[in-house]
């Protein structure tokens, strides 16, 4: 019986940047049917147009609200500058809040700054469905045997400058700021 490597039985999906966007615009439509995301809208700012990758808007409390999340689709940790990028754009905008969504983890500077100026950053896992927790001390993953085979995210927070926590998202209510009923 001949065996082969596991990247022969389970070859990694290569997807586009825009499929990558749509899969993240589907895992949003699918927990909040009730929201209104729009993909690759054309927003004007104070200071010039932008070119959103996903809208959210929806009205809690007779309020309207305007989300922006950005899909990073890439190999390699997330900078600060994308974080920095974002944050402009929510200012610029008058949006509520801030998502950065990506493929890959973040570096620990882009964390730090998401923090401080209150944008989201999760991390859309498919391959490995793992939790990721880092200190100066150790690298440990998880698999959660709950999300084995399916699509996680997983929201990251800096808890210090040498320690992040994660955790796995099934209710966006408190990051989009929608109040239980």
């Amino acid at each position: 019986m001949q065996s082969f490597p596991p990247e022969k039985l389970y070859p990694k999906a290569e997807i586009s940047p825009e499929q990558f966007e749509l899969l993240v615009m589907n895992k949003f439509n699918k927990l909040y049917p009730h929201v209104e995301i729009l993909h690759r809208e054309n927003l004007k700012g104070v200071d010039g147009e932008y070119n959103i990758d996903l809208s959210i808007r929806f009205q809690e409390l007779g309020v309207n609200f305007l989300v922006l999340v950005e899909c990073k689709h890439h190999r390699y940790p997330i900078k600060r500058d994308y974080v920095q990028l974002l944050r402009d754009k929510v200012d610029s905008l008058g949006a509520q809040k801030g998502i950065l969504v990506s493929s890959s983890s973040f570096q620990l500077g882009a964390i730090e700054y998401a923090k401080i100026h209150n944008i989201a950053l999760i991390r859309l896992i498919n391959e490995e469905f793992m939790y990721e927790r880092r200190s100066r001390e150790f690298l440990e993953k998880v698999v959660p045997p709950q999300f084995s085979g399916n699509i996680a995210l997983q929201l990251i927070e800096s808890l210090s400058a040498s320690s992040l926590r994660s955790s796995i998202i099934d209710n966006f209510n408190e990051l989009l700021g929608i109040s239980e009923k």
